[in-house]
């Protein structure tokens, strides 16, 4: 397991097998779990060339979160990431709600795009209740 350099009682246990947390939606925060999640990956069997996809998309969803779910207001957000076989699945969930752009057309964000490019697949899903952005990676399987 990764051990924090400054251990944050608001932080989560390191993620370990299937990862469920919630956590404040604060960028502090995020960059921690951004080192957990290296970890995890890394104990999940991934290769190299692989967490550096998952670990850039996943963390620009959290950084997504933390920048237009809650209007400058405190929220949270959930991190589901789990290993079945071969495929990787990250799901990042918060209860803010989803802003269209300023000026219609205008793309102001590269995040979504790059999330779809990083990963083998990948879905998003906004209601009133918040939005759930999915993401998922074939890898080679476990021996």
């Amino acid at each position: 397991m990764l051990a924090l350099e400054e251990p944050d009682p608001a932080l989560p246990a390191p993620i370990a097998g299937l990862a469920c947390v919630e956590i404040s939606a604060t960028r502090p925060l995020l960059t921690q779990l951004r080192r957990q999640l290296i970890a995890w990956f890394g104990q999940a069997g991934l290769p190299a060339g692989r967490i550096q996809d998952l670990v850039l998309a996943v963390y620009e969803a959290l950084a997504n979160v933390v920048e237009h779910a809650y209007l400058g207001a405190p929220g949270t957000l959930d991190l589901h990431a789990h290993r079945h076989g071969s495929r990787v699945t990250v799901t990042v969930i918060d209860r803010g709600c989803w802003r269209p752009a300023a000026v219609p057309g205008l793309l102001r964000g590269r995040g979504l795009p790059l999330i779809h490019t990083l990963a083998d697949e990948s879905a998003f899903t906004t209601t009133p209740a918040g939005t759930v952005v999915e993401m998922s990676w074939i890898c080679a399987p476990v021996m």
